[in-house]
């Protein structure tokens, strides 16, 4: 098993089942499609970007627990 697989594991095992939910259909598109990582952004996307990390900044986000809690 390769290092990043292990790593990987070691995370899985630390999260609650009932959190684990929300990875479920991440993990499935992992394996059951070809990603595509889009590097070439466009200005408006890299705006996008920069406004949600000035909002992020700010405290104006989501806490991951908040979502969370909609998966229970």
């Amino acid at each position: 098993m390769s290092t990043v697989k292990k790593e990987v594991l070691g995370y899985i095992r630390e999260i609650p089942d009932s959190s684990l939910k929300v990875l479920i259909p991440l993990l499935s598109a992992f394996v059951n499609e070809t990603l595509i990582i889009e590097t070439d952004l466009t200005e408006e996307e890299k705006e996008i970007i920069r406004a949600g990390r000035e909002e992020y900044k700010k405290g104006n986000f989501v806490l991951l627990e908040d979502v969370l809690l909609g998966y229970e």
